[in-house]
């Protein structure tokens, strides 16, 4: 645990050192639009992925709470899936 701390304070100490290069802080030979489009191109990409994650998310809601209002005797799933209730 000492060690950890040591290595924190020091690279605070070195706190130059430890901040990016210069292309990943815009400020090498990469220009602006070349940044703007690598930042939306990145974002795109992870709403595409939060977006089928909450669709799988919901999916399983879903089926979870399907499955709990489905109580034996009390309800029953007809020809088109919708539960109706006092079907025995």
């Amino acid at each position: 645990m000492r060690g950890l701390i040591f290595l924190f304070v020091l690279s605070l100490a070195f706190v130059d050192v430890v901040w990016a290069c210069e292309h990943c802080l815009g400020t090498g030979s990469a220009n602006g639009p070349t940044i703007r489009a690598l930042v939306l191109s990145m974002a795109s990409l992870l709403s595409a992925i939060g977006f089928v994650g909450v669709g799988i998310g919901i999916f399983f809601f879903n089926i979870h709470r399907r499955a709990h209002q489905l109580k034996p005797g009390d309800m029953a799933v007809n020809e088109y899936g919708d539960l109706v209730a006092g079907a025995k």
